[in-house]
């Protein structure tokens, strides 16, 4: 454990000695803060300050956004991967088709779209996924055939 005294400016002498202590006493705070991450992984770390808590499942979590990549062509419909999990998601969809695109993400409790998608164009759509069926429809913006594909979303 490291012991810092506070010493008001009237007898202060330490000098450089002082300040080696200062610093060893910092770089043992966040030596000892490492290590408690890794064995608890329960601090949060802000501009200002470091949080500990007791409990892990207090902390408050942020889930990482998965990609599900969407790719037209004038002869498919393509979703990779086609079963991700319930949660933020971004549909990067490109397309690699001769005409202009509409697309639709359909499914429960969640639907989006990108409209007019142009040829060589991609397009982000950010979405929270429930579990269930999602079904990814690409319409073209003139003749050709409309395409489905579906995505399954495990909770």
């Amino acid at each position: 454990m490291a012991l810092i005294r506070v010493i008001d400016g009237s007898g202060f002498r330490g000098g450089r000695s002082a300040i080696a202590a200062i610093a060893v006493a910092g770089v043992s705070v966040a030596a000892a803060l490492a290590a408690h991450v890794a064995r608890n992984r329960d601090v949060v770390v802000s501009n200002d300050a470091a949080v500990v808590a007791a409990d892990p499942q207090a902390m408050p979590t942020v889930e990482a956004r998965q990609t599900v990549s969407v790719r037209i062509t004038d002869g498919s419909l393509e979703v990779n991967p086609s079963t991700v999990r319930a949660g933020p998601t971004n549909f990067v969809v490109t397309n690699a088709a001769s005409v202009p695109y509409d697309v639709d993400v359909d499914g429960p409790e969640a639907d989006g779209e990108i409209d007019d998608l142009a040829p060589g164009q991609t397009a982000k759509l950010s979405m929270t996924l429930r579990p269930g069926t999602y079904e990814i429809e690409a319409d073209p913006e003139g003749p050709g055939p409309e395409r489905r594909v579906f995505l399954t979303v495990r909770g």
